[in-house]
């Protein structure tokens, strides 16, 4: 078939690519550290145990260590070499020791058949029956340029002489790992949830997951050879890093699969499905507990509800009552209010049949008004104070003042009212027969000022009762001048 001609590889992109791996494999390293020092658990839920369950043990209890991991991985299973590869090594030594014997005589011979081939090659590129260019090889296999490379047929011929020495007894540094050390030992335990665990081994197996890809990569490569020269892509330094970056994956894949698959007896359950049944469990947990905290509260709402209620028909209850003691009170005092006001009213009724009996009684005293009438009043007083002398002078000199004012200045209003209970008028006139009768007989009359009984001397107006003012008038001054005369007695 016509052989296609390859574009040489990109080595550093590979060199490039094994160390993005290499960076990811630590990261996942430290990661798988961390996680063996978790100690999983719950925070306590409400004053409660945390989940009911027994305690959970310690990560690094259940997964082993990073050394133990590394220890337990073994070149020959991660490793094998395909048949044809094997049997072209066990070839090669056969031919090796073959070689060793032989005595090279024609050095000139051989050097022009390698300037030949040389020769040949840098003339046109050629390929091998895998269509792979020869020397520089070619697709994804090309080697690492970062590591020790390989010599290839464009180089001189004595390079290619060399390779027919004795080969010296060399160790397989691929094939022997390091020394792991178990940094794991003293390490703190730190407090986590089981959540927190569980995203972790979520993220270990993810990142385990996206790298197989890349592994499977390098291990394809890794006994590949050139088609020519018969030897490993790979430099020995490459082929080392390759090597190690594959027991890391390996390790970390195994104790990925520790922490996610079960157990071969099936009685005990994987780290994860313990996790996701512990996460499980407490999630049901805080779930009756809230449910338990939000029923409790319901009932303490409805309690307290039911309480307040009662509170409340009680104060209505108490306020009804109130209200129709007081409604009750309010009638009583309503009721003694009415009666008082009745019996007030009967009071002033009386005292009003009382007043005007007195004051009919008084009016009937004096049946003749004018001066006629004033003598009589007087010849009474007279009579009933013919033993006091004293008491008629006093009684007869008040009431000439009183007229005498009236007369003088009969505009003032306030010397035509008296007030029939004033103590001074009651001691010096009222309290004698005919003093009270002497006012009535002069004209004065019996009404009431602000319910204030008074004897009032009615003025006529002027203007419109000339007449009647000037006959008024002339009364008051004749029964001044009666008192006058009386006086004189």
């Amino acid at each position: 078939p016509p052989r296609q001609q390859n574009p040489p590889a990109n080595s550093s992109t590979n060199n490039m690519e094994l160390r993005k791996v290499e960076q990811e494999l630590d990261r996942l390293t430290l990661e798988w550290k961390a996680i063996r020092r978790k100690q999983p658990g719950f925070a306590p839920v409400n004053d409660a145990a945390a989940d009911g369950g027994e305690p959970m043990l310690p990560i690094a209890a259940v997964l082993p260590s990073w050394k133990e991991m590394m220890d337990g991985i073994k070149d020959e299973e991660i490793f094998p070499k395909p048949r044809e590869v094997a049997e072209e090594e066990e070839a090669m030594m056969v031919g090796n020791e073959a070689a060793i014997d032989m005595t090279y005589t024609d050095d000139a011979t051989n050097n022009e058949a390698t300037a030949t081939t040389t020769t040949e090659t840098t003339e046109e590129p050629a390929y091998s029956e895998w269509g792979m260019l020869m020397g520089g090889g070619g697709g994804d296999l090309a080697p690492i340029t970062s590591d020790e490379e390989e010599p290839t047929n464009d180089k001189k011929s004595n390079d290619s002489a060399s390779s027919m020495e004795k080969p010296k007894p060399t160790t397989d540094t691929t094939s022997v790992k390091m020394d792991v050390v178990d940094d794991e030992k003293d390490a703190t335990i730190e407090d986590s949830t089981p959540q927190e665990v569980l995203t972790v081994l979520d993220s270990l197996q993810s990142g385990v997951l996206a790298l197989q890809p890349k592994i499977d990569k390098f291990l394809a490569k890794l006994y590949d050879r050139d088609p020519v020269t018969r030897k490993p892509r790979y430099g020995e330094k490459a082929m080392a890093r390759v090597k190690n970056v594959t027991r890391i994956y390996k390790a970390l894949e195994k104790g990925v699969s520790i922490a996610f698959e079960e157990t071969n007896d099936g009685n005990t359950a994987c780290l994860a499905v313990t996790l996701k049944t512990r996460i499980q469990q407490h999630k049901e947990q805080v779930n009756a507990k809230t449910q338990a905290i939000k029923t409790q509260r319901q009932l303490d709402a409805e309690r307290i509800e039911h309480e307040r209620l009662l509170a409340e028909q009680r104060a209505n209850e108490q306020r009804l009552l109130e209200e129709q003691a007081k409604e009750r009170e309010q009638q009583e005092l309503a009721t003694r209010a009415q009666e008082a006001r009745l019996r007030r009213v009967e009071e002033e009724q009386r005292a009003l049949d009382a007043e005007q009996e007195a004051n009919r009684e008084l009016l009937a005293l004096v049946p003749v008004k004018g001066v006629e009438g004033i003598r009589m009043q007087i010849d009474r007083m007279r009579e009933a104070l013919q033993d006091d002398r004293a008491a008629l002078d006093t009684a007869l000199g008040s009431l000439y003042t009183l007229f005498d004012q009236i007369v003088r200045k009969p505009e003032e209003v306030n010397f035509r009212r008296i007030r029939r209970d004033h103590p001074k008028f009651m001691e010096d006139i009222g309290r004698h027969v005919g003093g009270r009768e002497v006012l009535i007989a002069a004209g004065f009359q019996l009404e009431k000022l602000d319910d204030v009984p008074c004897f009032i001397s009615k003025e006529p107006h002027i203007e419109s009762d000339m007449d009647g003012w000037s006959a008024w008038f002339d009364g008051l001054k004749k029964t001044l001048e009666v008192l006058e005369e009386e006086m004189i007695k």
